[in-house]
């Protein structure tokens, strides 16, 4: 009654709806494996300065100002790797607000993390690898301003999201020749 082609249909079927309910249980039990990573970050300083090298796409750079932070990260991230852990993207935002500009978050530094090897990361006196600069042109009116570690796994199978780790208060100084003005 039933050929060769109707069973083998019948297999596969079978066989696909079993990896489909197994993707769907490795993707909503991933995130209740527990980890305890370690983490700090320690803000030496913050220098401002305005004005940078004309950019020809930007005609306000030379009126801008820009902040230069040094800041020491230690972090333990061994524990977040996993089975289901493909890598870990790691970074540290600015977020503040401004008049005009209520939520504001900068990705200041980062790095990707492929391997357990990699993923104690201890920095010190690091600077800054992107510009940090306001909408605004100045940084005056800024409040709340904080530096975060985020750590953002990213698994084989299910969904990333942003895990913030640690957060310390930054104050955003105005530059020497803006505060002469």
């Amino acid at each position: 009654m039933y050929n060769l082609l109707q069973r083998l249909s019948g297999v596969t079927s079978f066989a696909v709806s079993v990896l489909l309910g197994l993707v769907v249980l490795i993707s909503v039990t991933t995130p209740l494996i527990p980890s305890s990573p370690t983490h700090a970050v320690v803000l030496h300083g913050v220098k401002t300065t305005t004005g940078r090298q004309m950019d020809p796409y930007d005609k306000t750079s030379r009126a801008a100002e820009y902040a230069r932070l040094t800041f020491d990260v230690d972090a333990d991230l061994t524990s977040m790797f996993n089975w289901n852990t493909k890598l870990l993207f790691a970074y540290i935002a600015a977020e503040y607000s401004a008049p005009g500009f209520e939520t504001n978050k900068i990705v200041v530094w980062d790095r990707i993390i492929r391997s357990r090897r990699q993923a104690k990361l201890r920095l010190r006196r690091h600077h800054n690898k992107y510009t940090l600069r306001n909408f605004g042109l100045t940084f005056d009116g800024v409040q709340d301003a904080n530096l975060t570690l985020y750590i953002n796994p990213v698994p084989y199978l299910g969904l990333m999201y942003d895990r913030p780790m640690h957060s310390i208060p930054l104050t955003l100084p105005r530059a020497a020749a803006a505060a002469a003005a």
